[in-house]
């Protein structure tokens, strides 16, 4: 079992105002979505170490996205 840990930074300070989905790469599908907490930091627990994913954090307020691609859960 691993996980996925990161933060959200808008410009180098902690930025807590997104979604961040969890989608396989396999079939596109969501797998998770969480909020980061007040620091801007976020984990995933309980993946399968041999999936392939990507990570979307999606912004209302700003109406914008950061992709992250080729994410391995360790």
């Amino acid at each position: 079992i691993a996980c996925i840990k990161g933060s959200v930074k808008k410009i180098g300070v902690a930025y807590q105002k997104v979604t961040i989905v969890l989608y396989s790469k396999a079939n596109f599908l969501p797998i998770f979505a969480c909020k980061p907490d007040n620091n801007g930091d976020f984990e995933i627990f309980g993946l399968n170490t041999e999936m392939n994913c990507f990570c979307v954090a999606i912004s209302s307020e700003l109406k914008n996205a950061r992709i992250f691609d080729r994410v391995k859960p360790e």
